[in-house]
């Protein structure tokens, strides 16, 4: 069925070159032409039917890890589309990150290269219980760069129709996870471009107009890199009689300890989670204060607040205030009653 002179233009006897060659390849099959009629109104009314009846779009599911080492922090990424076919990333981390962070930066990156390839619904597993409740506004969020990539992730959800996180068993992630450890084997490469333009993670630490709250390290390390900062010469010989306790190696600020190795400065935000891995982490065992302190000190850790901090969290644990022995002593100190001998007695 066709409007085009086919037939004509095939049996013509004065066709030569290409036309004789396409004549004679045509002539064993009975073909014939007739012109294209009218469309009918019930094919018209079935594809008007299909249109606005589409078939529902597929689900991808997406396996996620991120993991920090000494050698430092990578990221791997399973998709897996309807058919069962495979898609592989490892993602090298060019800069210092926990291993929350590591997480999270994971959790951004499948949605970017989810978008990448043109998904409009995505099902992520994450073996991370934090990361998946943090980034479904199940968990409150205290942290502030943890925010920064919540805030990143929901900007993300808007190119998608569905975005489902869900929280599976570690031995089901061990694909995501060996590529996340590849990472550290893989050969560094140089580029060209900025890093914003073909870096498939947030990496916070680049993004512009963020401003990050106070940090103790700031003076400490703006002093040792570039001398005296401040006008007031009470403040600059405070500070130079304080920064005599520190050093500042590769751009991290280290505090000198007696008789042993240097401590390494961290912020509040990892000190929060330090408090936490030593307390109550996979080695902690619900110590007191002072020794909470002390293991913090000899894991290589250190901030101005550490015994304050180590307090309040060993007063605000549940399990401890549960299962601690109870005191006997009394809520408040005693006090002396001194009675006169003549109030007791009277005079004589």
């Amino acid at each position: 069925m066709t409007n085009s002179p086919l037939g004509r233009v095939l049996l013509n006897p004065e066709a030569s070159g290409r036309l004789i060659k396409w004549t004679t390849e045509l002539s064993k099959f009975n073909i014939q032409y007739q012109p294209r009629t009218t469309i009918k109104v019930q094919f018209l009314a079935d594809f008007i039917t299909v249109i606005q009846n589409p078939e529902p779009e597929v689900v991808w599911r997406i396996y996620v890890e991120g993991s920090t080492t000494q050698q430092g922090s990578g990221i791997g990424i399973l998709l897996i589309s309807p058919k069962e076919d495979r898609m592989q990333l490892a993602i090298w981390l060019d800069y210092r990150a926990t291993n929350n962070e590591a997480k999270h930066e994971a959790l951004i990156a499948d949605l970017k290269v989810a978008r990448h390839v043109g998904v409009v619904k995505v099902l992520i597993n994450s073996d991370s219980q934090l990361a998946a409740q943090q980034l479904s506004r199940a968990f409150k969020i205290n942290n502030v760069r943890l925010k920064l990539y919540a805030e990143v992730f929901e900007k993300l959800k808007s190119n998608f129709q569905e975005v489902v996180i869900q929280k599976i068993l570690r031995s089901e992630n061990q694909a995501a996870d060996e590529l996340a450890k590849l990472t550290n084997s893989l050969s560094s490469i140089i580029i060209d471009q900025p890093i914003e333009q073909v870096s498939l993670v947030a990496h916070i630490d680049r993004m512009e107009g963020i401003t990050f709250p106070n940090d103790w390290r700031t003076g400490l390390t703006e002093f040792l890199r570039l001398g005296s900062m401040s006008t007031d010469p009470e403040d600059a010989r405070l500070m130079k009689k304080r920064v005599g306790r520190f050093t500042l190696i590769d751009n991290q600020l280290y505090k000198k300890a007696f008789a042993r190795p240097l401590l390494k400065c961290v912020g509040s935000e990892d000190a929060d989670y330090i408090l936490q891995e030593v307390h109550q982490g996979s080695y902690g065992g619900h110590s007191g204060g002072r020794s909470l302190t002390t293991k913090i000190l000899l894991a290589g850790y250190f901030w101005p607040t550490l015994q304050q901090d180590a307090a309040r969290t060993v007063a605000t644990c549940l399990s401890c205030q549960n299962y601690y022995n109870i005191s006997h002593r009394p809520t408040e100190e005693m006090k002396a009653s001194i009675v006169s001998m003549f109030d007791q007695w009277g005079m004589c």
